[in-house]
């Protein structure tokens, strides 16, 4: 299975998040947050840095749109696009990847300064991992 979901996200630990601003309010309210193009900064699984193995030449990224497309790309996963959508009540993210079911991922999101913090959700799999994105300008 491609490891899709580690080129969309950077890591940060949930103990300098801030509490998310985005609670309760209607999915369309987070495309300002979540629109434009986002570089992978860190892998965690579970509490050890992988970013160098899911990140070798730091050229990892993955950009939202306001249709509520994506595309990722960068070594070693390659070029990923499909959708995303956000069910606020739960700060989850959703991909819905273009390679298939199996790329497809959820995530719970939160925003600190210019990052965006993912950690897995509903996979064995993916509940080990945080990755943090940070803002591209």
């Amino acid at each position: 299975m491609k490891a899709f979901y580690f080129s969309l996200i950077l890591i940060l630990n949930f103990s300098c998040e801030e509490k998310s601003t985005v609670r309760g309010i209607p999915p369309d309210a987070y495309s300002p947050k979540m629109i434009g193009k986002w570089s992978m900064e860190q892998v965690k699984d579970v509490e050890l840095d992988v970013t160098t193995m899911h990140n070798p030449q730091k050229n990892r990224w993955i950009q939202f749109y306001a249709d509520h497309t994506f595309v990722s790309d960068g070594d070693p996963y390659g070029r990923n696009t499909g959708k995303w959508s956000i069910d606020p009540a739960l700060e989850e993210l959703y991909l819905d990847s273009d390679e298939g079911e199996g790329d497809d991922s959820y995530w719970h999101i939160r925003f600190y300064q210019d990052r965006m913090i993912w950690k897995g959700r509903r996979s064995d799999f993916t509940t080990r991992f945080t990755l943090t994105h940070k803002r591209m300008k």
